[in-house]
């Protein structure tokens, strides 16, 4: 069982330490701000925890049944997949389309019970935004372009496997929606040592993963080493229980 991508979408969170620990304040990607919204970094809902992508590893107790709420990662990996969009595009039918926009989310559970054991029900979801300018589309209309693109998601063969659906509209150029939903369960046991929580799948596959439990709300981060003694967080998966 992997996370990475939490953010999936082709392929998603304070101060450091925990319960009054110090610390360097984090950051996401390479001296950056965390990005869990559209392209210029903007989350939409403003109910989700603000500290998505702003919470250094720090262990605690992750015993309780949780319920995924965010996802975000950094302006680096944001990048890092604007320019893959663009090869992608390179290679495509239509080399001019570009990148608008992206916004991953989660949702689903996460129960982990006092005899070692856990369950997995998540799904990695939200939107790409991509523009498909009219040099491509040689006169065809928004709404058959729709059609022609969710033909190639129903028949399996469109190039992004966790797109579900897409909608265009325009008029002489077409901006595309594509949303993202790609479901994963699992079970197994866990430990956790210090601020790594380790998952033991019933495939036998075992997952280490950097978290973090502060109050009600449990961050699964994928980190890195940054500058001056930080770690880097490149990604956040939130989840919060009553």
């Amino acid at each position: 069982m992997m996370f990475r991508g939490t953010i999936v979408l082709l392929c998603a969170g304070g101060l450091a330490g925990c319960g009054g620990g110090g610390g360097a304040a984090p950051t996401c990607g390479a001296g950056q701000p965390c990005d869990g919204g559209d392209a210029g970094g903007n989350d939409s809902d403003a109910t989700l925890p603000a500290t998505c992508g702003n919470v250094q590893p720090c262990g605690g107790d992750v015993v309780g049944d949780w319920t995924f709420v965010d996802a975000c990662e950094s302006a680096a990996n944001v990048a890092a997949f604007a320019a893959t969009f663009a090869t992608m595009a390179a290679e495509s039918w239509c080399p001019s389309q570009t990148l608008v926009a992206r916004k991953p989310s989660a949702t689903g559970s996460f129960l982990f019970d006092t005899a070692g054991t856990y369950s997995l029900a998540l799904t990695f979801g939200g939107y790409l935004d991509f523009n498909l300018p009219a040099q491509c589309l040689a006169g065809v209309s928004c709404e058959d372009t729709t059609a022609g693109l969710q033909a190639q998601i129903d028949a399996g063969s469109y190039p992004m496997p966790n797109v579900s659906s897409i909608a265009c509209a325009g008029t002489s150029s077409c901006l595309c929606r594509a949303t993202v939903n790609s479901p994963r369960s699992d079970s197994g046991t866990y430990s956790v040592s210090g601020n790594v929580l380790t998952l033991t799948a019933t495939s036998g596959i075992v997952t280490d993963k950097s978290y973090c439990v502060r109050s009600n709300t449990l961050h699964i981060l994928d980190t890195s080493p940054g500058s001056a003694g930080q770690t880097t967080i490149d990604s956040d998966l939130v989840a919060m229980k009553p």
